[in-house]
């Protein structure tokens, strides 16, 4: 099995969940566009549009984040590791890069749900979509000491070595 350094690990995992990011809502939207066109009667009025229009708000501010944390791939995996080192990746440092991914995820969770919260003018996915966004940011802000505190929790009290 290869071994990463931790920096380079970090960079791995964050473009992973960008191209997650990216793509995960892509059958979705598929479908979404799929039942719009193949319901609409002429003549009709429908809500198809409105819930066409809400699905793409949610599809493209998901592209968006994701393609933002591809590119921002490198600096944070410089803040998330930020003694370069010749190690090989310790178990601190992969929980720190981990709670940092789902941090992220949260993240981009609650701006997308609160992105289609403003575009549909509901309020009823606003405390979903703010909780997310705290959540995220908790996670993402706090991940290095995630890895530090799994550090003592396993009993290292001096510096990592795995």
């Amino acid at each position: 099995m290869p071994r990463y350094h931790s920096r380079q690990l970090a960079e791995v995992l964050l473009a992973v969940l960008g191209i997650w990011l990216v793509v995960r809502r892509m059958p979705d939207y598929a479908a979404s566009l799929y039942v719009t066109w193949s319901n609409s009667i002429p003549g009709q009025a429908a809500d198809g549009p409105n819930i066409l229009f809400l699905q793409s708000v949610h599809f493209l501010v998901g592209v968006l984040l994701g393609l933002a944390l591809i590119l921002a791939r490198k600096p944070l995996a410089a803040w998330l590791s930020p003694a370069p080192t010749d190690a090989s990746a310790s178990t601190e440092t992969l929980v720190a890069v981990g709670a940092a991914i789902v941090g992220i995820h949260h993240l981009a969770g609650g701006v997308v749900t609160l992105a289609t919260q403003m575009a549909s003018a509901s309020h009823a996915v606003l405390w979903q979509g703010g909780v997310s966004v705290v959540v995220g940011i908790a996670l993402f802000v706090f991940s290095v000491g995630f890895g530090r505190l799994w550090r003592l929790l396993r009993g290292h009290a001096g510096p990592s070595v795995e």
